[in-house]
C-alpha cells in the first residue's frame, strides 16, 4: 500500500529497487503492484519485462537489445502510426550503433573514434531519450498520467550482464512521467561490479554504493523478518491436503523452519513440494493394489497422526538443509 501511494505521487523520473535475496518474494510483490494499478481511472500504462526470458540463448549484447526493444515496442503501441515508426527506427539505429561500439571497444584509437562518432550522431542515446520523452508526453495526460516499467529476474542473469543492463536502462529511460521498478539483489550488483572496481573492500565500498545510488533513487527492502512463516506453511500444507484445519501449530512450524531451512518463501514452497511427494508415497504404500498378494490381507494402516505429520515435516526440513 505504501509503495503504491509513493509511485502514484512521486516526482519522476524515478527508479525503485525492490531488494531482497533469491526467493524472498520480489516478483510476488511486483505482481501485487501491477494488479493494484490495473484500474482505468488511475490512467497508468504498465510494461512488464522478464530479463531472464530475453537473455536465453543470447549474448549479453543481444539480450540488451532484446530488452530495450521490448520496452519500446510496448510503449509505442499506443502512439499514432507515424510516431511509432519514427521511434522504432530511431531505437533500432541506436541499438545497432551501441552494438557496433561494443564490438569496437577492444582498446586503442579506432575503438574510441567509433564511440565518439556514435555519441555525436543523430543515433545516440541522447537523441533516443528525446524521442521517448516526446512519446510519453503524447501519451500523457490524454490517456496516461504515469508509465510504470517492471524489470524482473535481473538476479538470475550473470552479475556483469545485470550491471550492464542496469546502466543502459538508466541512460535510456530516465524520462518524464516514468517509474521503473527493478527486482534486484544487491549482492548480484556487487559481483557484477568487481571487474570495474576490484573486489569489495572497506576502501572502495563508497564506489559500489555510489553506483547503486546513482541508478536507484529508492530502495525497498523485502520485509522477510516480518513474514508470518508458520501460518504461511500451514496454509500451503492445508492446500495440498496434508493437514486439517486445527492440526500443527503455526508457532511450532515457525520454530522448526527458523532452525533449519530459514524463512525464504521459495524454500518453504520447495519444502511443501517434498511433502506433497511424500504424501503420494504414503498413499501408494497403503494401497493394497500396490502390494504383493498375501494369504490374508492386513487391515489398512490408520492415517498419520498429528505428531507423525510434524515429524515428517521436520525430517524433510533436515534433509533439505543438511543433505
Amino acid at each position: 500500500e505504501a509503495l503504491f501511494q509513493f509511485i502514484t505521487d512521486a516526482e519522476t523520473p524515478m527508479t525503485i529497487g525492490v531488494q531482497g535475496d533469491w526467493g524472498s518474494g520480489k516478483t510476488s510483490l511486483m505482481n501485487q503492484m501491477y494488479y493494484k494499478f490495473e484500474v482505468p481511472k488511475l490512467k497508468t500504462k504498465q510494461i512488464w519485462v522478464n530479463t531472464w526470458e530475453h537473455s536465453l540463448l543470447k549474448t549479453p549484447q543481444e539480450a540488451l537489445v532484446s530488452i530495450i526493444d521490448a520496452i519500446i515496442n510496448e510503449l509505442s503501441k499506443d502512439l499514432n502510426e507515424d510516431r511509432r515508426i519514427v521511434i522504432r527506427k530511431k531505437a533500432q539505429n541506436v541499438l545497432q550503433g551501441a552494438f557496433r561500439v561494443g564490438m569496437s571497444m577492444t582498446g586503442g584509437v579506432e575503438g574510441a573514434k567509433v564511440a565518439k562518432e556514435w555519441m555525436e550522431s543523430d543515433n545516440s542515446i541522447a537523441e533516443l531519450k528525446k524521442s521517448l520523452n516526446k512519446a510519453v508526453e503524447e501519451l500523457s495526460p490524454k490517456e496516461y498520467n504515469r508509465l510504470i516499467v517492471y524489470i524482473d529476474d535481473l538476479d538470475r542473469l550473470e552479475p556483469a550482464n545485470a550491471v550492464e543492463i542496469l546502466e543502459l536502462l538508466k541512460n535510456i529511460f530516465s524520462i518524464k512521467n516514468s517509474v521503473f521498478v527493478l527486482a534486484i539483489d544487491y549482492n548480484v550488483v556487487v559481483k557484477g561490479l568487481a571487474k570495474k572496481f576490484g573486489a569489495l573492500t572497506k576502501e572502495n565500498r563508497w564506489e559500489y554504493d555510489a553506483f547503486f545510488h546513482k541508478i536507484i533513487q529508492l530502495t525497498f527492502q523485502m520485509p522477510v523478518n516480518s513474514y508470518d512463516i508458520g501460518n504461511y506453511l500451514r496454509l500451503l500444507l492445508k492446500d495440498i491436503g496434508f493437514v486439517q484445519e486445527n492440526e500443527l501449530k503455526a508457532e511450532n512450524l515457525e520454530k522448526l523452519i527458523k532452525v533449519t531451512i530459514g524463512g525464504n518463501p521459495r524454500s518453504i514452497k520447495r519444502l511443501v513440494n517434498n511433502i506433497a511427494l511424500n504424501k503420494i508415497f504414503i498413499s501408494l504404500k497403503d494401497n493394497p493394489k500396490m502390494k504383493k498378494p498375501e494369504p490374508e490381507m492386513k487391515k489398512p494402516e490408520p492415517e498419520m497422526t498429528e505428531p507423525e505429520k510434524f515429524l515428517l515435516v521436520a525430517l524433510n526440513c533436515i534433509q533439505i538443509q543438511y543433505p
